[in-house]
């Protein structure tokens, strides 16, 4: 019996945790190594955001012009509590990736 109850939570979490789409926008700017998460929540079919604006405050201080990489994720318990709020509420994960900033040129 536990090892029933073992595999079926286990099952459950190899679900739940899998992503169940993504979508990844890139650029030709060199990538840099730092990854950043942020989980935006879309409210009554998208008519409200929080946040309304996302800011990369990570890319502002290493001096980069904008992102190499941005990637919209959700999973199955994303999806799950979007149903049964009948899209009144709406997760998704975005991941995002700051360009290398240009090198400085000329005599210092």
């Amino acid at each position: 019996m536990k090892h029933l109850l073992f595999l079926l939570l286990f099952a459950v979490y190899c679900i739940a945790g899998n992503g169940c789409y993504s979508y990844r926008i890139a650029t030709n700017a060199q990538e840099g190594a730092e990854k950043a998460k942020v989980t935006a929540h879309n409210w009554f079919w998208g008519l409200a955001q929080s946040p309304k604006q996302l800011t990369t405050p990570d890319c502002d201080t290493l001096g980069s012009l904008g992102m190499s990489e941005v990637r919209v994720k959700t999973n199955l318990g994303y999806a799950l509590l979007t149903v049964v709020t009948l899209g009144i509420y709406c997760p998704v994960q975005l991941e995002y990736k700051c360009s290398k900033p240009c090198p400085k040129n000329g005599i210092f």
